[in-house]
Formats: C-alpha cells, structure tokens, sequence
C-alpha cells in the first residue's frame, strides 16, 4: 500500500508538468517575442543600405584605420591624438582583425549594439510600467527613429553607448528594488560601477548619465543605505575613468572645433530625438507628455518610489542640459551624438503615452472593441506613420549627403581617372583622409609633399614638407590631383597659398569636381 501510494505520488507530477509546460509557452511567447521582434525591426533598419555605396565620412575612416593598427601603433596614435575614443579602438581590433576594415564589416558591431538596445527598451519598458505594450511601442518608435538608424550604421562607439546605458539603467533599477525588498543588492551596485566605467571610457562625457540616475535616486528616495550604494558604486566607475579624462585634457586642441550650443543646437537635438519629420517628432511629444502627467493621487513624483518617468524623464533632459550649459558657461563640449543616449528617454516616455491614449481609447469604446484589439491598432497606426511619413530622412541616413566629408566617392573618382605617375596634394592635409581610408584608390598617385607618414608620426593626418621643397617636386610632375579646396588666393595656409599660386601660373586646370564637403581638380602643367 505504502509502494501503491508512492507509486501515484510519483506518477501524479506529471500531467501536472505537462499542463505547466503547456502553459508556460504562451507566457514564455509574450515574454520573449517582442523583445525579439524589435531587436529584429531594428536589426533590419540597421541592415539596410549598409554598405552606403563603401563610402565612409572623416570618423568612420579613423575608424577603419586605427582599428587595423597594431596595438604598439595604435598606443603611438592615441599618445598624440583621438585618445577620446581608444578604447573603442582597441574593442575593434580583434573585429577587424577577424572580419576586414570594409566600410560594411566596420559598421556591424554597431548595428548589433542599436540592435540591442532597441531588446532593451522592450524588457525595460515592460518592467517598469508592467505593460508588455508599453516596451513594444517604446522599442518600436526608437527603431523607427531616423538618427537611431544614422548611428546604427556609422562605424563609432554612439551605438554601443546607448546600449551600455541602458545596461546601466537596468542595474540601477534592479538594485533599487533589491534594496526596497530588503535583499543582498551588493553584484548589482558592483555591476553598476562596471557599466559606469565602460560608459566612460567608451566616452567620458557618457558619465553625465549619472546625473539623471541622481534624479531618478531623489525621485525614488529608496533611504540612505541605497543612496550610499549607489554613490559608492557610482564614484568608483567615474574614478576609474580618470585616465581618460587625464589624457584627454592633454589632447584638448582635439576638441578645439566644439563650438558654444545656440538655439539651433536644441532644434537639432529635439530632431534627433523625437523624429526628423516636424509633425511627427510634435505627435511623439505629444505622446511623451501624456506619460509624465499625472495618474493618480499622489502622482508619480511624489510617490517615492521607482516609475517608467522617473527613471527616463531625467535620462530625456538632464545629460544634455548638463553638457549644453557647460558649454554655454565653460569650455563647449556639447555635441548632439554625446548625448544620442537620451533619445532611449524620449522613446520610452512616447511608448509609455501611447499606451496610455490606446488604453483611454479602449475604455471610451467599452465593450464594442477588445481593449487588446484597440491598443494593437493604436501602435500599428503611430509606428507605420513614424516609418512610412520618415522615409525619406531613412533613405537619406544611407547616402553621403549626411556625412560632413564624402571621402569614398572623391577617392572612387580619383581612383578612376588617376594615371600612373601622377600627383596628388591635399589643401589641406586634414584631407589625406581619402587617402587613409582608400589607399588602393591612390596606387597610381604620389603624395610627394608628405614628410612623415601618419602612421609614423602618430597621427592622422601626418606632416607635409615646406614649399621650399615641395615646389620645386611640382615641376616635375606632368599630372597633379589636388584634393581638399580648389586653389586659390583665400586658403588659410601660406604654403598652401603659394603652391596654388604656382598650380595656376605653371599648370592648366582640366577637370573639376565637387562632392559632399571638398573639391577635386587636376592639374596639367604647361
């Protein structure tokens, strides 16, 4: 009997298992699938036109020849220039080491990072608001977003740092909530201060994220032991992000172009974060704005406690107004892609709204439609508007025309027309770069007024010859490409006057073309 019985003990388990088994597909499924599904939409966004023709712009190149160097080189370069983004750099080497410096083998590290994040979005979104709706249409219109899509096909670290952001949204929240139950949260600070650190040195400036976590701290007021936790962990991310920052203010002529932020700026930025349509980025605020009014009494700001808006409302607006306002007030570090991370907070505010409206829409209809039915329609309707009415910023996100200098075609063309024997100078050597990024394209040219190559000296653009040398180089020379600015009496430098000076008295010029920021002539001499 005592055998009978254990006997159907041990058999009971099983239909039990089953039907849980069962059971558990369905939740698995509406777990899982939109995280997958926006990591694919974004993956495809990311995927498309990629190759963007194998032109690259000014970073992209830097990119794809720093990447290559080997690491003593590499370690040279970063000694005297771009020491902002090393350790990017050195994360690329074993890529491009494995999978080329093509334009289109360079960008893919960054489209799976964006691709990531968009994952992200969903499961964050899902958490914090408790609606599966809210991450997939948050995931969705970040996907959808042209700059997103800009950012996951340019081959830098911005994609990667709004994935690691995240990354470091999500353990704060964690450890927020282990902190509220009571529990041992002491791996999620320390993973936290890690997150920190690589946000730093992917680029310093990322550190201002934690000032938004700040917000969402005082927001929250999890107790003094959180707070402790969280600034320990916090501070020695940033500590350990100083060497960066040391090398960085010794290379700070590299930062020279970083202008003071005006008006103009704050359009750009509101552009890149809510859409580059007007009417579209305005429907996003609008939605954005429904997420952060109140639901209730008390309303979520005083409610202390851990909401959707008080962690990505801080995230939307104080990084940006930190660096906009040191920039207005001290040395300008503000650049829009800086703070590309922000966008995950407009994203995430205008998913959380457009929840909101579809439920208000599915309680007005009552019990005609299936509050579900109205929700899906709802999202349908917003994120085909937000693809279909931006098509046109999405097609021009895969040309050269958003690019500031289009290296590619210039070395393309040069390539195509270039004799052997002929010359090359650059006005001025800044665009060498087409001929860093595409030196097959150059094979049949000379650059005979460089003195030391950019891989010797360390840096990008290397060091050019006086004209007392050069000229007389020209003169022997039938054939001269001159990239960069067509010559003339206005260029900046004195010696790159006079060898203008002396293209136009002892050379005819026969052909002309202009590209995406610079100019290409040639030069027959008399």
């Amino acid at each position: 009997m005592s055998a009978a019985r254990t006997g159907q003990r041990g058999a009971a388990p099983a239909p039990a298992a089953t039907a849980t088994e069962r059971a558990g597909w369905p939740a698995w499924a509406a777990r899982f699938l939109p995280i997958g599904f926006v990591s694919a939409v974004m993956l495809l966004m990311g995927l498309w036109g990629l190759s963007r023709h194998d032109t690259m712009g000014n970073d992209e190149i830097v990119t794809s020849y720093a990447s290559k160097l080997g690491l003593g080189q590499l370690f040279h370069l970063l000694e005297h220039t771009d020491v902002y983004h090393g350790f990017y750099y050195v994360v690329m080497h074993p890529w491009v080491a494995v999978f080329g410096n093509t334009p289109t083998a360079i960008r893919v590290p960054s489209v799976i990072a964006m691709a990531v994040a968009a994952g992200l979005m969903v499961y964050i979104g899902r958490r914090l608001s408790g609606s599966a709706w809210t991450g997939l249409f948050a995931g969705l219109i970040m996907a959808l977003t042209p700059e997103i899509s800009y950012y996951a096909q340019t081959a830098r670290e911005y994609a990667t740092i709004v994935a690691v952001v995240l990354c470091a949204t999500l353990a704060l929240v964690r450890g927020l909530e282990a902190e509220a139950a009571g529990q041992d949260a002491r791996r999620r600070w320390v993973l936290y201060g890690a997150l920190i650190t690589l946000c730093g040195y992917l680029n310093e400036l990322t550190l201002a994220v934690l000032a938004a976590h700040l917000a969402t701290l005082l927001l929250a007021r999890p107790g003094r032991r959180a707070f402790w936790h969280w600034f320990t962990a916090g501070a020695v991310g940033a500590f350990l992000v100083l060497p960066v920052v040391a090398g960085s203010i010794h290379q700070d002529s590299a930062a020279s172009w970083i202008t003071r932020p005006t008006v103009h700026d704050v359009g750009v930025l509101f552009r890149d974060y809510f859409g580059s349509v007007t009417w579209v980025a305005a429907c996003l605020l609008v939605f954005a704005v429904a997420a952060v009014l109140p639901d209730g009494s008390p309303p979520w700001w005083r409610r202390a406690e851990i909401s959707l808006p008080s962690v990505f409302a801080p995230l939307l607006v104080l990084p940006a107004g930190l660096l906009m306002l040191e920039s207005v007030v001290g040395h300008p570090v503000y650049v829009d892609r800086y703070v590309l991370y922000g966008e995950t907070g407009a994203a995430m505010l205008a998913g959380a709204g457009l929840q909101r409206i579809g439920r208000w829409l599915a309680d007005r209809a009552g019990g005609r439609m299936n509050s579900r039915a109205v929700l899906a329609v709802t999202g349908v309707v917003a994120c085909l508007g937000a693809l279909v009415f931006q098509l046109t910023p999405q097609h021009r996100a895969r040309t050269p025309l958003t690019r500031q200098y289009d290296f590619g075609d210039t070395a393309f063309f040069i390539g195509a027309h270039a004799r052997p024997g002929d010359g090359v100078l650059f006005f001025n050597s800044f665009f060498r770069k087409a001929e860093l990024g595409y030196p097959r394209q150059f094979r049949d040219t000379t650059d005979f007024a460089m003195a030391v190559s950019p891989q010797k000296s360390g840096t990008l653009n290397g060091f050019d010859k006086p004209f007392s040398v050069v000229g007389p180089l020209m003169l022997s020379y039938q054939r001269i490409w001159v990239v960069g600015h067509a010559p003339s009496a206005k260029l900046s430098s004195r010696a790159i006057r006079a060898e203008a000076d002396l293209l136009t008295s002892r050379f005819t010029e026969i052909a002309d073309k202009k590209f995406r920021g610079m100019v290409v002539t040639l030069w027959q001499r008399r």
